[in-house]
């Protein structure tokens, strides 16, 4: 799961076509990490997900890369640059003891 940080900030300070610009790329980049067999997408407001297979000897170096990837400033249409970030959580079978997707989620 993936939550864009200060998404909100972004959406209305600096108005809705640099949140929508923010979102777009925040689902790219998830989408460019996550590869292209993989299912990934937008739930809703700020929020993503990704369903994968990260073995557990990867896990850790795997979803660092994501957190780097997510926070890399995007440049707005306009030029201008807005940081970014994004806070991951993440649930995996072998911790949680199950793979309904639906208790993996309420597990991050």
């Amino acid at each position: 799961m993936v939550d864009a940080d200060r998404f909100k900030e972004i959406n209305h300070g600096l108005a809705h076509v640099a949140g929508d610009t923010v979102l777009a790329v925040i689902e790219a980049r998830l989408t460019a990490w996550a590869g292209p067999r993989v299912s990934a997408g937008h739930l809703g407001g700020d929020e993503s997900s990704v369903v994968l297979d990260l073995p557990a000897d990867r896990r850790e170096e795997r979803l660092g890369q994501l957190v780097r990837m997510l926070h890399t400033p995007v440049t707005l249409g306009d030029g201008r640059t807005v940081d970014v970030a994004a806070s991951v959580g993440a649930a995996s079978p072998d911790v949680i003891g199950t793979r309904d997707l639906t208790s993996l989620q309420r597990a991050v």
